[in-house]
């Protein structure tokens, strides 16, 4: 199946970073062009729904893609960044993240596809997932630009 990490939009910052950051007017309108991206791809890819982090500024993105797309949305805490305030070591953030990942792969069909909004350190974890990568406290968290959408093709023999 097609899973496609999507960074949430620009998001507005006002003093100390907090999950409950907004997005920015630009983000907006990222969101909503990658939206209708999306939508005039629906032919080519069967999206089935959007997961995604409950950190304000990914369900905001995720309201403003819904919009045009219309899909059941899934809200999992896994999805979430790096929890550096609760000590969580890089590793396990993602080993939580492919275990997301993993639920997701073994519910839908080899030609489905969903979408996956959060935020940027993310990628890592998908990318280990996709390239049979141990989780390491090692690997870098590299970042990547706002309303990125990048797609992973995954199925279950990803995560035996």
């Amino acid at each position: 199946m097609k899973i496609f990490y999507v960074h949430h939009a620009e998001r507005n910052v006002i003093g100390k970073l907090s999950q409950s950051d907004t997005i920015t007017k630009l983000g907006e309108k990222d969101a909503s062009t990658m939206a209708e991206t999306f939508a005039r791809k629906q032919d080519k890819y069967a999206i089935k729904a959007i997961y995604t982090s409950p950190y304000l500024r990914c369900r905001q993105t995720t309201d403003i893609l819904n919009a045009q797309l219309n899909l059941p949305v899934f809200e999992d805490a896994r999805l979430n960044e790096f929890n550096w305030s609760e000590n969580e070591k890089w590793s396990d953030c993602q080993k939580r993240i492919i275990a997301c990942l993993k639920d997701i792969v073994n519910k839908y069909g080899e030609k489905d596809a969903v979408l996956c909004v959060t935020s940027g350190v993310n990628i890592t974890a998908f990318i280990a997932a996709a390239y049979h990568i141990a989780p390491s406290d090692n690997l870098p968290y590299p970042l990547v630009g706002t309303c990125s959408p990048i797609g992973f093709d995954l199925t279950p023999s990803d995560f035996e």
